[in-house]
């Protein structure tokens, strides 16, 4: 294929150059559209998924490219300053002086592992128009009754919930800090949910995004990689045999080769999403002799 040719005009005036064509700058910040969005290493959906976004949140942009498929694809960055792609489609840009997607007002945390929306207020008359995952929050746009609340999608579809499924409160979202017996009541919940690479929600979780998640949902900020998270994302290191519901377990080749992390529950079991006999999220035993060969420590919230 012959490479096109880009001309750009200058026009020369008492000695100074000016460009006659000035490329308009991207936007500089997105929604995720989709319920889960898929987040690659590079602008195409043939690589390997590196991470996910939620519905709702919000991300900076970084980059734009358009690929051999004439698609375009935008590097973003995720609250949680983690990188990836996601294709256009799947983001709602926001203009120069926008609010950020659910940063005021009242808004509705989603509680259940995967919420519903629909047309109107009734379960039966139209299929779902999209589903909301754990821990998305959505903007209240009115309250009907004590069942149905009335929120506009990061899409700007307005679309009917059930109240059950969330909670509403006032933006901005604060998670607030949570026990270690409510870590591990909220982990729980994710028993039996299959292992995915890159996962971050109910439809698939891998083992650094579901610790995450659970810390996120507990008051407790981490970052997204195993790795990152036994040297770098605050936590006190927990001396063997001190472990305790809530503490981080990781595991590897070595210190420096952190490749699998699960949560303690209690001082004997932890749990997290695995691919070792059964991939997915499982309860193992600490101190059996799979999980003990490549034991590198544990790590516990401030």
């Amino acid at each position: 294929m012959k490479t096109p040719t880009v001309i750009v005009l200058i026009v020369v005036l008492a000695g100074l150059a000016f460009p006659a064509v000035q490329k308009p700058a991207s936007p500089a910040a997105a929604v995720v559209t989709n319920a889960v969005e898929n987040m690659h290493s590079r602008g195409t959906a043939s690589t390997d998924v590196v991470s996910q976004a939620l519905l709702g949140d919000n991300v900076r942009i970084l980059k734009k490219e358009r690929n051999a498929d004439g698609e375009d694809w935008y590097q973003v960055e995720t609250p949680d300053t983690y990188k990836g792609w996601v294709i256009s489609s799947a983001l709602r840009f926001l203009k120069p002086g926008d609010k950020p997607y659910a940063s005021s007002g009242k808004i509705l945390v989603v509680g259940a592992l995967l919420a519903n929306t629909y047309r109107e207020p009734d379960v039966t008359k139209h299929k779902p128009v999209k589903v909301a995952p754990i821990s998305a929050v959505l903007e209240v746009v009115a309250e009907r009754d004590g069942r149905w609340l009335e929120v506009n999608l990061p899409c700007n579809t307005r679309v009917w919930i059930q109240r059950g499924d969330g909670e509403v409160r006032e933006a901005p979202m604060v998670w607030p800090r949570t026990s270690p017996e409510g870590m591990v009541a909220l982990s729980k919940r994710f028993l039996g949910l299959p292992y995915f690479w890159g996962g971050t929600s109910p439809l698939g979780l891998d083992c650094s995004g579901f610790v995450q998640l659970i810390y996120k949902m507990s008051g407790i900020p981490i970052l997204r990689d195993a790795d990152i998270q036994f040297e770098g994302s605050g936590l006190v290191e927990v001396a063997a045999g001190n472990e305790a519901a809530g503490d981080l377990v990781f595991f590897g080749s070595a210190k420096n080769k952190i490749g699998h992390v699960g949560m303690m529950i209690d001082a004997e079991y932890f749990i997290n999403a695995t691919v070792h006999e059964t991939p997915t999220v499982r309860i193992d035993r600490l101190k059996d002799a799979y999980w003990q060969k490549i034991y590198q420590g544990a790590r516990r919230a401030k």
